[in-house]
């Protein structure tokens, strides 16, 4: 289990996916361009800007409602440090989006934690195959 800390860049909630900036800030990460996704982890504080927040980068987080055991779960693009399944990526895209990017955050295993498994983001372009 690894956790790490980073100094928020503007306001992250608990469970809130991540991004970290150049200059070490984190900030909500979003699924539209390659900085924006490229997510580090999961946010196990809350905390405003400057504020130090710990973040989870390889490990179960049981912090969600309402997951389906077994779905794999992916960076919004329309909802800033958001996670949803497939589906509902696929969703948003058809709505959002002529290009966006594909992260996958990890895999519900229960109702309400997801094992935290980072993969680049890939980018998807319109029409989805």
């Amino acid at each position: 289990m690894a956790i790490a800390a980073f100094a928020a860049g503007e306001l992250i909630e608990t469970g809130d996916a991540v991004i970290v900036n150049n200059g070490g800030l984190a900030f909500k990460a979003v699924a539209t361009n390659q900085d924006s996704a490229s997510t580090v982890g999961i946010a196990i504080d809350t905390g405003n800007a400057g504020t130090l927040i710990r973040v989870n980068v390889d490990a179960l987080f049981s912090q969600y409602e309402n997951l389906i055991p077994g779905e794999k779960q992916f960076l919004s693009i329309a909802t800033s440090g958001q996670i949803v399944a497939y589906s509902g990526w696929q969703q948003e895209f058809n709505v959002y989006a002529d290009n966006a990017y594909l992260q996958y955050v990890g895999r519900a295993v229960s109702n309400s934690g997801i094992e935290v498994e980072l993969s680049p983001p890939v980018l998807i372009n319109y029409p989805l195959p």
